[in-house]
Protein backbone atom coordinates (compact mmCIF):
# COMPACT_ATOMS: atom_id res chain seq x y z
CA UNK A 1 0.00 0.00 0.00
CA UNK A 2 1.24 3.08 -0.55
CA UNK A 3 1.63 6.16 1.09
CA UNK A 4 -0.93 8.49 -0.29
CA UNK A 5 -3.55 5.48 -0.44
CA UNK A 6 -2.83 4.61 3.66
CA UNK A 7 -3.59 8.58 3.76
CA UNK A 8 -6.89 8.47 1.95
CA UNK A 9 -8.09 5.56 3.97
CA UNK A 10 -7.51 6.43 7.07
CA UNK A 11 -8.77 9.78 6.39
CA UNK A 12 -12.14 8.34 4.65
CA UNK A 13 -12.44 5.71 7.66
CA UNK A 14 -12.15 8.90 9.85
CA UNK A 15 -15.07 10.83 7.73
CA UNK A 16 -17.10 7.42 8.01
CA UNK A 17 -16.84 8.06 11.73
CA UNK A 18 -18.26 11.03 11.66
CA UNK A 19 -20.85 10.54 9.38
CA UNK A 20 -22.34 7.37 11.85
CA UNK A 21 -22.88 9.85 14.28
CA UNK A 22 -24.77 11.96 12.95
CA UNK A 23 -26.79 10.66 10.27
CA UNK A 24 -30.44 8.67 9.92
CA UNK A 25 -30.36 5.72 8.59
CA UNK A 26 -33.44 4.82 6.02
CA UNK A 27 -33.38 1.13 4.87
CA UNK A 28 -36.53 0.82 2.20
CA UNK A 29 -38.43 3.42 3.84
CA UNK A 30 -37.79 2.74 7.63
CA UNK A 31 -36.07 5.36 9.23
CA UNK A 32 -34.00 5.90 12.94
CA UNK A 33 -31.84 7.57 14.22
CA UNK A 34 -28.44 5.60 15.79
CA UNK A 35 -27.90 8.60 17.44
CA UNK A 36 -31.25 8.92 19.03
CA UNK A 37 -31.26 9.50 23.02
CA UNK A 38 -33.76 6.18 23.36
CA UNK A 39 -31.15 4.03 21.42
CA UNK A 40 -28.37 2.33 23.83
CA UNK A 41 -25.37 4.27 22.61
CA UNK A 42 -23.19 2.73 24.93
CA UNK A 43 -23.78 -0.97 23.52
CA UNK A 44 -26.57 -0.76 20.89
CA UNK A 45 -27.83 1.86 18.73
CA UNK A 46 -31.13 0.46 17.95
CA UNK A 47 -34.05 -0.39 19.79
CA UNK A 48 -37.80 -1.47 18.82
CA UNK A 49 -41.06 -2.54 19.96
CA UNK A 50 -44.48 -3.34 19.07
CA UNK A 51 -47.50 -6.13 19.42
CA UNK A 52 -47.88 -9.49 18.91
CA UNK A 53 -50.35 -12.33 18.53
CA UNK A 54 -49.26 -15.51 18.61
CA UNK A 55 -51.52 -19.19 19.41
CA UNK A 56 -50.74 -21.36 22.32
CA UNK A 57 -49.92 -24.91 22.17
CA UNK A 58 -49.85 -27.82 25.27
CA UNK A 59 -47.28 -30.41 24.27
CA UNK A 60 -43.48 -30.46 22.84
CA UNK A 61 -44.00 -30.70 19.15
CA UNK A 62 -46.36 -28.61 19.01
CA UNK A 63 -45.99 -25.39 16.45
CA UNK A 64 -46.53 -21.63 18.04
CA UNK A 65 -47.04 -19.20 14.49
CA UNK A 66 -48.12 -15.77 15.36
CA UNK A 67 -47.86 -11.83 13.93
CA UNK A 68 -47.23 -8.04 14.43
CA UNK A 69 -46.50 -4.88 13.73
CA UNK A 70 -43.83 -2.94 15.20
CA UNK A 71 -44.65 0.76 16.72
CA UNK A 72 -42.00 2.26 18.47
CA UNK A 73 -37.94 3.10 17.12
CA UNK A 74 -36.11 4.59 19.29
CA UNK A 75 -38.34 6.37 20.92
CA UNK A 76 -40.20 6.36 24.08
CA UNK A 77 -43.66 6.06 22.28
CA UNK A 78 -45.42 4.86 19.41
CA UNK A 79 -43.41 7.03 16.58
CA UNK A 80 -44.48 4.94 13.65
CA UNK A 81 -45.50 7.94 11.08
CA UNK A 82 -41.45 8.63 12.21
CA UNK A 83 -39.80 5.75 11.58
CA UNK A 84 -42.31 3.93 8.63
CA UNK A 85 -43.63 7.37 7.13
CA UNK A 86 -45.91 6.01 4.25
CA UNK A 87 -45.61 2.45 5.54
CA UNK A 88 -45.75 -0.02 8.29
CA UNK A 89 -42.89 -2.76 9.53
CA UNK A 90 -44.77 -6.33 10.49
CA UNK A 91 -43.76 -9.06 10.97
CA UNK A 92 -44.51 -13.25 11.05
CA UNK A 93 -42.95 -16.01 13.34
CA UNK A 94 -42.74 -20.04 14.26
CA UNK A 95 -41.19 -22.05 16.43
CA UNK A 96 -41.68 -25.49 18.17
CA UNK A 97 -42.37 -26.08 21.82
CA UNK A 98 -39.09 -28.58 22.54
CA UNK A 99 -39.87 -28.81 26.49
CA UNK A 100 -42.24 -27.60 29.18
CA UNK A 101 -40.59 -28.03 32.77
CA UNK A 102 -43.55 -27.65 35.88
CA UNK A 103 -42.46 -26.02 38.65
CA UNK A 104 -45.57 -25.77 40.28
CA UNK A 105 -48.96 -27.34 38.21
CA UNK A 106 -49.36 -25.28 34.86
CA UNK A 107 -46.33 -23.10 36.18
CA UNK A 108 -42.87 -23.50 34.81
CA UNK A 109 -40.00 -23.14 32.40
CA UNK A 110 -40.07 -23.65 28.52
CA UNK A 111 -37.86 -24.10 25.80
CA UNK A 112 -38.63 -23.28 22.20
CA UNK A 113 -36.63 -24.42 18.98
CA UNK A 114 -36.01 -22.96 15.54
CA UNK A 115 -37.51 -19.55 16.04
CA UNK A 116 -37.51 -17.83 12.76
CA UNK A 117 -38.60 -14.36 12.27
CA UNK A 118 -39.61 -12.52 9.05
CA UNK A 119 -40.06 -8.28 8.92
CA UNK A 120 -41.67 -6.98 5.99
CA UNK A 121 -42.07 -3.30 4.79
CA UNK A 122 -45.06 -2.37 3.30
CA UNK A 123 -45.38 0.63 1.40
CA UNK A 124 -49.26 0.23 1.04
CA UNK A 125 -50.26 -0.28 5.05
CA UNK A 126 -52.86 -2.20 5.27
CA UNK A 127 -52.01 -4.57 8.83
CA UNK A 128 -55.25 -5.81 10.76
CA UNK A 129 -54.17 -8.14 13.14
CA UNK A 130 -53.72 -11.02 11.07
CA UNK A 131 -51.13 -13.20 9.62
CA UNK A 132 -52.44 -12.60 6.13
CA UNK A 133 -52.38 -9.00 6.57
CA UNK A 134 -48.54 -9.04 8.14
CA UNK A 135 -46.80 -10.51 5.34
CA UNK A 136 -49.17 -10.07 2.17
CA UNK A 137 -48.06 -8.21 -1.23
CA UNK A 138 -46.50 -6.21 -2.10
CA UNK A 139 -44.46 -6.12 1.54
CA UNK A 140 -40.94 -6.61 1.16
CA UNK A 141 -38.59 -8.80 3.24
CA UNK A 142 -36.91 -6.35 5.32
CA UNK A 143 -34.87 -8.53 7.73
CA UNK A 144 -34.85 -12.05 8.80
CA UNK A 145 -33.51 -13.82 11.77
CA UNK A 146 -33.19 -17.26 13.21
CA UNK A 147 -32.52 -17.67 17.07
CA UNK A 148 -29.02 -19.37 18.03
CA UNK A 149 -30.05 -21.78 20.34
CA UNK A 150 -33.66 -21.87 22.00
CA UNK A 151 -36.18 -19.11 23.07
CA UNK A 152 -36.70 -19.68 26.75
CA UNK A 153 -39.06 -18.45 29.59
CA UNK A 154 -41.30 -19.02 32.01
CA UNK A 155 -44.93 -18.55 32.45
CA UNK A 156 -48.41 -19.20 34.24
CA UNK A 157 -51.50 -21.43 33.23
CA UNK A 158 -48.77 -22.37 30.51
CA UNK A 159 -51.19 -24.62 27.69
CA UNK A 160 -54.03 -23.58 29.03
CA UNK A 161 -55.29 -20.68 26.75
CA UNK A 162 -54.87 -18.08 29.24
CA UNK A 163 -51.06 -18.53 29.38
CA UNK A 164 -49.17 -15.73 30.76
CA UNK A 165 -45.39 -15.24 30.62
CA UNK A 166 -42.07 -14.37 29.15
CA UNK A 167 -39.01 -15.03 26.84
CA UNK A 168 -35.87 -14.02 25.03
CA UNK A 169 -33.52 -15.37 22.46
CA UNK A 170 -30.57 -14.14 21.16
CA UNK A 171 -30.81 -13.59 16.95
CA UNK A 172 -28.92 -14.03 13.80
CA UNK A 173 -29.97 -12.23 10.66
CA UNK A 174 -30.22 -14.25 7.01
CA UNK A 175 -31.57 -11.88 5.06
CA UNK A 176 -33.90 -8.81 4.04
CA UNK A 177 -33.06 -5.25 2.93
CA UNK A 178 -31.77 -4.48 6.01
CA UNK A 179 -29.50 -7.06 6.83
CA UNK A 180 -26.41 -5.59 5.79
CA UNK A 181 -27.17 -3.44 9.04
CA UNK A 182 -28.13 -5.88 11.43
CA UNK A 183 -25.25 -8.33 10.81
CA UNK A 184 -22.77 -7.28 13.20
CA UNK A 185 -21.89 -9.88 14.95
CA UNK A 186 -22.46 -7.31 18.23
CA UNK A 187 -24.06 -9.21 20.74
CA UNK A 188 -23.05 -12.06 23.07
CA UNK A 189 -21.39 -15.16 20.95
CA UNK A 190 -21.53 -13.30 17.96
CA UNK A 191 -24.98 -13.22 17.53
CA UNK A 192 -26.84 -9.95 15.99
CA UNK A 193 -29.80 -9.40 17.71
CA UNK A 194 -31.54 -9.80 21.11
CA UNK A 195 -35.17 -10.44 21.61
CA UNK A 196 -37.39 -10.08 24.60
CA UNK A 197 -41.39 -10.96 24.29
CA UNK A 198 -44.20 -11.02 26.67
CA UNK A 199 -47.44 -13.48 26.20
CA UNK A 200 -50.80 -13.18 28.21
CA UNK A 201 -54.47 -13.82 27.02
CA UNK A 202 -57.24 -11.48 24.85
CA UNK A 203 -55.97 -12.02 21.76
CA UNK A 204 -58.65 -12.08 18.63
CA UNK A 205 -59.94 -16.24 18.45
CA UNK A 206 -58.38 -17.37 21.24
CA UNK A 207 -54.97 -16.25 19.99
CA UNK A 208 -52.36 -14.96 23.07
CA UNK A 209 -51.84 -11.14 22.70
CA UNK A 210 -48.27 -9.54 24.10
CA UNK A 211 -45.30 -7.25 23.32
CA UNK A 212 -41.60 -7.51 22.02
CA UNK A 213 -38.69 -5.29 22.29
CA UNK A 214 -35.65 -6.50 20.02
CA UNK A 215 -32.53 -4.10 20.50
CA UNK A 216 -28.99 -4.72 18.30
CA UNK A 217 -26.24 -2.68 16.19
CA UNK A 218 -27.64 -0.72 12.92
CA UNK A 219 -24.08 0.46 11.69
CA UNK A 220 -20.69 -0.18 13.03
CA UNK A 221 -19.53 1.10 15.98
CA UNK A 222 -18.00 4.85 15.21
CA UNK A 223 -14.96 4.44 17.52
CA UNK A 224 -14.07 1.17 15.69
CA UNK A 225 -14.24 3.15 12.52
CA UNK A 226 -12.59 6.15 14.32
CA UNK A 227 -9.46 3.34 15.51
CA UNK A 228 -8.87 2.11 11.91
CA UNK A 229 -8.64 5.09 10.57
CA UNK A 230 -5.95 6.20 12.86
CA UNK A 231 -4.30 3.02 12.48
CA UNK A 232 -4.16 3.81 8.60
CA UNK A 233 -3.00 6.98 9.07
CA UNK A 234 -0.07 6.38 11.44
CA UNK A 235 0.58 3.35 8.88
CA UNK A 236 1.30 5.87 5.97
CA UNK A 237 3.12 8.46 8.28
CA UNK A 238 5.97 5.98 9.46
CA UNK A 239 5.76 4.80 6.07
CA UNK A 240 6.17 8.28 4.67
CA UNK A 241 9.13 8.76 7.76
CA UNK A 242 10.78 5.44 5.95
CA UNK A 243 11.10 6.81 2.86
Amino acid sequence: MNIKKGLAIGLAALGLSLSAQASDINVGGVVWDPDSVNSFPAAEDFFSSGNLFENFVTQPGDMVNGFGIFTQMNSDSPNGASFCPGCELTFTFSMELVSFTPTSGNDGDFEFKDLAIDIFVDHTPDYSATAASASGTPAELWLSLVADGFLTGSATDFGTGSDTGTGSALLNVTGGLAAGNFDTNGEFNGTDMVLSSSFQPGGPNGLLKGGFELTGNSIPEPASIALLGLGMLGFAASRKRKA
